[in-house]
């Protein structure tokens, strides 16, 4: 069976541009991905921020672990149906008036 591989590829932002310090919220979510698993694979810098390719390995995706739900199952609508003044519900957009 082929390995499974995951790639994506995140813009960081820098807090002053061509320079290399990133910003607090690009420093966490690039600290978060490392910490998670991934690995920086390739790093191009632009002028306000850097492209950073990740990818990681042997982690199957969700889609393929969950079971398919059957066909028979039935499922509930969670709106109420029908609204009109008779049955209930509200008016329109500001409800009734009395």
């Amino acid at each position: 069976m082929a390995e499974h591989r995951e790639t994506r590829v995140e813009r960081l932002y820098l807090k002053v541009p061509n320079t290399d310090r990133l910003r607090k919220g690009a420093a966490g979510r690039h600290r978060h991905l490392l910490a998670a698993g991934w690995r920086e694979m390739e790093r191009s810098n632009e002028v306000d921020h850097i492209r950073v390719r990740y990818e990681r390995t042997g982690v199957p995706s969700l889609k393929s672990r969950l079971p398919r739900p059957e066909k028979d199952t039935f499922r509930f609508d969670r709106r109420p149906r029908g609204g009109g003044l008779r049955s209930g519900g509200r008016g329109g957009r500001g409800g009734p008036r009395r």
